[in-house]
């Protein structure tokens, strides 16, 4: 017999764009939104749901979500995006906890290939020239036979991996299975991380934020990449000593870098990056397709489809 749902909050600041999808899929069920903190904590005193989903973006911070956590009406939260690290710890008794992973992979992967070809093609140089009008061709070496480390060869990892691999480059991977990926040449565990890094002309990190993973990427790895190559991360901010990283980029033992994570977010104004020549830099958008949050709205519904009916749901994370 289907699950009955009386309830269902939606925690995101632009309902406009998302109600549509909901009331045309589950025109029997309730959809109530809260778009700021203030409204997460009384549309959950008042309607006590027991469905939400959460989608945290910087005009919705993941602390303005927490309260979905501690209400004892909710039993299933859905995460727009991949990450749920806001989330923890949650009483798994009680609570279940979706993510969207997976959904905007292959896009993420592509802003990463860009910025790659960027970087490796001097168009940060050519930006520079072009804002003074000079005219001085620069040369690069292709990509085709260079090496890339992809570390976390997951959903987005693995499509960078893809990419990169259609390029012509040889990859190489680390993940915890050590389970092999048909686009990386070879795959390592994690111990292994310093015993490959120095063959890498690109390092592109792809991993959660954990213990484990807290700036992973220190002095001691970023001094053992080699000269003149490239770091990019669209992970999180605090898996790279950030600055560390600036030592790295200031002494030109490192090419350049690609970031769209940081340390402190919004990057401060006061931030040395900012003034580097050899950095591009993204504002926690690699993966902000025009229609992203459709697309988690969609992964959504389709869970909500098998809560309904008490089948299993996708993307259960612990």
């Amino acid at each position: 017999m289907p699950k009955k749902i009386l309830d269902v909050l939606i925690d995101f600041d632009q309902p406009e764009i998302l109600n549509c999808h909901f009331e045309r899929r589950f025109p029997e069920h309730e959809f109530h939104y809260a778009t700021n903190k203030d409204e997460v904590v009384n549309k959950l005193e008042k309607v006590n749901p027991s469905v939400a989903l959460s989608i945290k973006h910087p005009p919705f911070p993941p602390e303005h979500h927490l309260p979905l956590r501690e209400h004892p009406s909710l039993e299933w939260i859905h995460v727009g995006g991949s990450g749920y690290d806001h989330f923890i710890p949650w009483d798994k008794k009680r609570l279940t906890i979706t993510n969207s992973q997976g959904v905007l992979a292959r896009f993420l992967a592509e802003t990463c290939i860009g910025a790659m070809l960027a970087l490796n093609g001097n168009f940060l140089t050519y930006i520079a020239q072009k804002n003074k009008k000079n005219w001085e061709p620069q040369n690069f070496s292709p990509l085709q036979g260079k090496t890339l480390l992809v570390v976390g060869v997951g959903a987005i990892g693995g499509y960078v991996s893809d990419f990169a691999k259609a390029l012509g480059m040889r990859v190489i991977g680390i993940r915890d299975s050590g389970r092999p990926h048909p686009s990386v040449d070879e795959m390592y565990m994690p111990i292994s991380l310093l015993d490959v890094i120095g063959e890498a002309d690109f390092l592109s990190l792809h991993v959660r934020l954990n213990n484990k993973t807290t700036q992973l990427i220190d002095k001691k790895v970023l001094s053992a990449m080699k000269e003149n190559s490239f770091l990019l991360n669209t992970a999180r901010g605090p898996v790279v000593d950030e600055r560390a990283l600036c030592d790295a980029l200031h002494s030109e033992h490192l090419g350049g870098a690609y970031l769209d994570v940081f340390e402190t977010e919004p990057l401060p104004g006061s931030s040395p990056l900012w003034e580097m020549k050899n950095v591009l830099i993204t504002p926690h958008a690699a993966d902000a397709v025009f229609d992203w949050p459709a697309r988690y709205a969609s992964i959504f519904c389709d869970n909500l489809e098998h809560w309904i009916h008490g089948e299993p749901l996708i993307n259960v994370v612990d």
